[in-house]
């Protein structure tokens, strides 16, 4: 189990690596959205804003209404950011579930699987 805080350090990391991202920025491009990330295991919320091809911090607890929502353990969380896990096998495996519209819930994916592929 991941605490709020390794989240949020794991966050930072793939924060960094994200909007150091150009293929990504490109990607994002007009795509700004709130996600909510839900730890199953913990009860702890967290919000994403993606604004301007920029992902902003983390923002602890669940923050506006959400375009998408990310459910999984803390741990897939800390290691999904670390870049310790494949996102897309977590997805079809049921361990990681997304609600959201399916053009939003493919460019998440895709958004995962670029800064995986790319570190």
């Amino acid at each position: 189990m991941a605490t709020a805080d390794e989240i949020a350090e794991a966050y930072a990391d793939w924060q960094v690596r994200c909007n150091g991202n150009a293929r990504l920025a490109r990607m994002l491009r007009g795509w700004d959205r709130t996600v909510h990330l839900r730890a199953t295991d913990t009860g702890d919320g967290f919000t994403i804003a993606v604004a301007g091809s920029v992902l902003a911090d983390l923002r602890h607890g669940l923050v506006d209404t959400p375009d998408l929502v990310v459910s999984a353990t803390s741990e897939d969380f800390a290691d999904l950011f670390w870049g310790d896990l494949n996102p897309s096998e977590k997805y079809v495996s049921g361990e990681i579930a997304l609600a959201g519209s399916s053009q939003d819930v493919m460019r998440l994916d895709a958004m995962s699987m670029v800064v995986f592929l790319d570190q």
